[in-house]
């Protein structure tokens, strides 16, 4: 008779193999078009001493943080396998994180919790917190989820949803639950970070939003970032793992500053799974310039994968008429 004890070794022992795969060898999904050939491919440049370390070495860096953020491109499949290797080895540590999730909104956290407290498996975590199994490649997650619920962590709802973003943007950060201040909204901003985020807002609309009307952007961006934040300082004495785009693990201008401003003591940890490009072999070229005047990297760590193939965001893309 398999009993629950022996299915959870198993999906342990089965964590521990990833690991392995994972240290020796590369690559551990397919579907990204980057061949492993790219001189960086698959290795971790440490941001502060300017080196590479060994996979190892960076996992016993993180086991040693509070708060550990992996900034991700969404649709990479190497980035999750990634992020899995990192939660497993919390677990193989003896450490028990909450798994804190960008893919999942706050409102939903009871139902997670009801879920959780039923015994539930991780494809009923996600009906409970409502994921957009489509939008968010639920596949690339499930692991994550599974590796929590088999391990008993806690899961968090960790970002704001669309519709209390958009309230944000329409009328500021009073229609927030709690107030700016206690969120540190306006004690970390300056108008260097806010330069930047517009013009990292910008990009991203490919150039056809102009700078003076992406202040409800900026607003959402600054909300969404202060209460992923909130999320994760509900379990400072366990610590906890964010899984979220890149954008919202920068140091210097989204999460990581939230967490210094509200828990100074607590150690903070962001990584970025960085996509190589073909024909670029300098570390330099992929490292995010700091804002002015700050004192940290944009990440802490920069761990190269294989790009994943997509189609080029920009091609036919419109913003919205306005009339």
């Amino acid at each position: 008779m398999i009993t629950t004890a022996h299915r959870t070794r198993l999906r342990n022992a089965s964590a521990i193999v990833a690991i392995t795969a994972l240290l020796g060898c590369g690559s551990m999904t397919h579907g990204a078009t980057t061949p492993d050939s790219h001189s960086l491919s698959g290795k971790i440049w440490d941001a502060r001493q300017h080196r590479f370390i060994t996979a190892p070495e960076l996992l016993r860096k993180l086991a040693a943080a509070d708060f550990v953020l992996l900034g991700e491109v969404h649709d990479n499949p190497e980035h999750h396998a990634r992020q899995a290797v990192i939660l497993a080895s919390f677990v193989q540590a003896g450490r028990k994180p909450a798994l804190a999730m960008e893919q999942f909104d706050r409102e939903n956290q009871p139902a997670i919790d009801a879920a959780l407290a039923a015994g539930a498996d991780a494809e009923a975590i996600a009906v409970a917190g409502r994921m957009d199994r489509k939008g968010w490649q639920w596949a690339g997650y499930e692991p994550l989820v599974r590796i929590a619920v088999s391990s008993r962590l806690p899961i968090v709802a960790a970002n704001l949803s669309r519709r209390a973003a958009r309230d944000v943007a329409a009328q500021g950060f009073d229609q927030l639950d709690l107030s700016p201040a206690t969120l540190a909204l306006p004690a970390v901003w300056t108008p260097a970070r806010e330069g930047v985020l517009v013009a990292t807002i910008v990009e991203g609309h490919c150039g056809q939003l102009q700078p003076q009307d992406a202040g409800p952007m900026t607003r959402a961006q600054r909300a969404r970032d202060a209460v992923m934040a909130d999320s994760l300082l509900r379990y400072r004495n366990e610590g906890a793992v964010l899984i979220a785009g890149a954008g919202h693990v920068r140091r210097d201008l989204a999460v990581p500053l939230y967490l210094r401003a509200r828990a100074p003591g607590m150690s903070v940890v962001a990584v970025e799974f960085t996509e190589v490009q073909a024909g670029v072999d300098d570390v330099a070229a992929y490292e995010t310039a700091a804002i002015a005047g700050s004192a940290d990297p944009a990440f802490d760590y920069l761990w190269f994968t294989p790009r994943a193939e997509r189609e080029d965001p920009c091609a036919g893309f419109a913003l919205p008429s306005r009339r």
